[in-house]
């Protein structure tokens, strides 16, 4: 009873008035919250939205059927002079950064056109590259992705580099067979969007506050004691859940259970805070663990990822050896993938090529893969025979392969003096032979069962040759294999067929085109397999 006394000594209308206070502050920081973002979010919309109708508007004035003949001559004319004059006044007018036209290369950007005034910082001209001395090597890699992914992002908001708080967008013209030919650009800045959120947040929390004071003086005006103890002890509840509602024993949040039985609003409003709480500590320990979980498995994908990239071999120069060149390259389809492809010489004449496709994709199949990899590696450097390494590598792969996992695998070693070749396939594609005169022929002879599939499995040596000029190439299951939307193969024929008509007799440019074939046929389909591919020259 004294301690009844000692809390009644404030009038139970201001502890109410006050705890009425607190909770409607609570509900006019939420709105202003959800309302800065919002706003926020609607801002970014309009910027979007904005930059992205100037560049397409940009995009339509382009004279696309010029723009080699801009490139090649460096010459230009009044359609090009009007189209600058046109892009500096659109970069003007809508109080743009910056607004240009460019081909990505490897080098840099290829400057096309831009609508900076001459004398102004960052005017460039026709021909000008714009390599990592100007922009950071991730901004040209990200502009040749877009030129050559129709899925890039073509929206970015950048805050890090040396040109401010951008937004970009870009658009990227194609001619009528769907190459791409140029892409337009324009950086909008975004300083401005920071004072404006401020002022919305000063507006609206004015707002909220002048609806807080009529709200609390109408309230309290409506008082009396039917509602104020009810009222009383769900705001002492809230406040203890807002403030310290851990159970001690379990060391957790624990929801409310406000106990009122009054028949109307109020005990309808105290079960809304009991399950109001209760479904935020129910989400609250959901999302920390999703949260956590899939931050873990990003985490390990990234690293495994680089890991599996760092076991491939990217140098594919030779600076002492001219008696061939050699290109591999491979996409995963997802994080990691399970095919793999290796090349090394075995002594001074002899060079090994070697590709695998495990059975299965993710991080099972690469660690597979990698230990196929390192058990042919160490097998051929033996100076084994293709046959009895194919055979010792299957042995060493069916035990403790409980999971059932198999992998094709093709193996050969190239005399770079004489074109002779000795190979051993275990169940994979087709190799493809390119002939210097521009023949495609399939290498024929014995094939042997996949590797990890039968411990008592044999492996037969073919013996071939190519001449100087010629090509062998090599790939995985995932070019033939691809599917368009409408669940087509890409096919071998259509493979073939590729090869055949390519006028450039290199491995480098032969791979880019194959790949570029494949995404223009599977187009929005999803890859479903690894891509690998690797191409062997004997040079003359």
């Amino acid at each position: 009873m004294k301690e009844q006394k000692s809390i009644r000594k404030i009038s139970l209308k201001t502890k109410f008035s006050t705890a009425s206070m607190i909770l409607a502050m609570v509900l006019c920081v939420i709105i202003i919250i959800i309302s800065y973002f919002s706003f926020r979010d609607a801002m970014f919309a309009r910027y979007e939205q904005n930059i992205t109708s100037l560049v397409d508007t940009a995009a339509t004035l382009v004279p696309l059927e010029k723009v080699n003949q801009y490139y090649e001559s460096k010459q230009t004319d009044a359609d090009y002079d009007l189209l600058v004059k046109e892009f500096q006044i659109i970069q003007e007018q809508n109080n743009l950064e910056y607004l240009y036209a460019y081909v990505p290369t490897k080098e840099g950007l290829d400057v096309f056109a831009q609508g900076t005034k001459p004398g102004d910082t960052g005017n460039f001209v026709l021909g000008d590259v714009l390599g990592t001395d100007y922009y950071p090597q991730k901004d040209i890699d990200a502009a040749n992705e877009l030129f050559t992914n129709p899925d890039a992002a073509k929206i970015y908001i950048t805050n890090e580099s040396k040109f401010g708080y951008l937004i970009s967008a870009f658009d990227v013209l194609r001619d009528a067979q769907g190459n791409p030919v140029l892409v337009v650009g324009a950086d909008m800045s975004m300083q401005d969007i920071n004072s404006t959120l401020s002022k919305y947040i000063i507006f609206v929390s004015a707002i909220a506050a002048l609806i807080f004071i009529i709200f609390i003086s109408i309230y309290l005006l409506f008082l009396n004691k039917s509602i104020i103890n009810p009222l009383q002890v769900i705001v002492d509840n809230a406040t203890d859940f807002v403030n310290n509602n851990i159970d001690e024993n379990m060391g957790e949040l624990v929801a409310l259970d406000i106990n009122v039985k009054t028949g109307d609003e109020i005990e309808m409003l105290a079960d809304a805070f009991n399950k109001m709480t209760s479904d935020i500590i129910r989400y609250i320990n959901e999302l920390t663990s999703v949260t956590s979980e899939r931050e873990r498995i990003e985490t390990e994908l990234r690293i495994a990822t680089l890991i599996q990239d760092g076991m491939l071999p990217h140098n594919f120069d030779f600076p002492d050896r001219n008696e061939f060149t050699i290109y591999a390259s491979m996409r995963a389809a997802k994080n990691v993938g399970g095919d793999f492809y290796d090349f090394f010489f075995v002594d001074e004449d002899n060079f090994c090529i070697v590709i695998g496709d495990v059975s299965d994709k993710g991080v099972p199949a690469a660690l597979f893969m990698a230990m196929t990899k390192a058990t042919v590696k160490d097998l051929v450097l033996r100076h084994l025979p293709v046959d009895e390494a194919m055979t010792e590598a299957n042995i060493s792969l069916c035990k403790n392969n409980e999971q059932g996992m198999f992998v094709t695998l093709f193996i050969a070693i190239v005399n770079v003096k004489t074109g002779v070749f000795q190979w051993c396939d275990a169940g994979h594609d087709p190799v493809i032979i390119w002939k210097k005169n521009g023949a495609v022929e399939m290498l024929t002879g014995k094939k042997g069962f996949v590797c990890a599939g039968l411990e008592t499995a044999k492996y037969a040596m073919n013996e071939s040759k190519i001449e100087k000029g010629d090509i062998i190439y090599l790939y995985t299951d995932g070019i033939p294999e691809a599917n368009n939307p409408e669940q087509e193969f890409y096919g071998e024929n259509r493979l073939t067929t590729l090869i055949g008509s390519t006028e450039e007799h290199d491995i480098k440019s032969l791979c880019s085109s194959i790949l570029d074939d494949v995404d223009k046929f599977t187009a929005t389909a999803p890859q479903f397999d690894d891509i690998t591919m690797l191409g062997f020259k004997l040079e003359e």
